[in-house]
């Protein structure tokens, strides 16, 4: 069952803002890295493929953790239903022809808009949307530039 309201914010999080009350929390954190592929996704190049290139995005940002194989393979099985749904939507339409002469809605219409929703969170949980990556905090450390470091060093 769900929790209602927001999503506890991390502390590491609430340090950098100066908005931590109290004792600091000690949260558990994994290292930095590709998480092995789950062998659930060997059968779905789509999916498979989605992890690659999701990989190396998100090993770039720094939010990537080895903890984070499952949540990624399922951002990745999302995908891969979300466009085959799709393909399916485009070659029956969006309205069905019943064996009665009637027109009824394409099933694939619901599930899709279900899949996009699910994969919008999944993204969003990765900091792969404009807005979520404003609010994203990385373990890559950014390079100062040698008049910044200058005046670091010197006052």
């Amino acid at each position: 069952m769900a929790k209602a309201g927001r999503r506890p914010k991390p502390t590491k999080l609430k340090l950098l803002d100066g908005t931590q009350r109290g004792p600091v929390k000690h949260e558990p954190s994994l290292p930095s890295g590709v998480p092995p592929m789950p062998k659930r996704l060997e059968v779905d190049q789509v999916a498979v493929e989605k992890w690659h290139e999701l990989a190396g995005i998100l090993t770039k940002m720094g939010v990537l953790t080895l903890g984070d194989g499952e949540a990624l393979a399922t951002l990745c099985e999302v995908h891969s239903a979300e466009q085959s749904c799709l393909l399916q939507l485009r070659a029956g339409g969006a309205v069905m022809h019943t064996d009665l002469g009637g027109v009824k809605p394409n099933p694939a219409g619901p599930l899709y808009r279900s899949l996009v929703s699910q994969k919008a969170a999944l993204l969003s949980e990765f900091g792969l949307t404009p807005s979520s990556r404003t609010k994203l905090a990385t373990q890559v450390e950014v390079k100062k530039d040698e008049l910044e470091e200058f005046f670091t060093a010197h006052g």
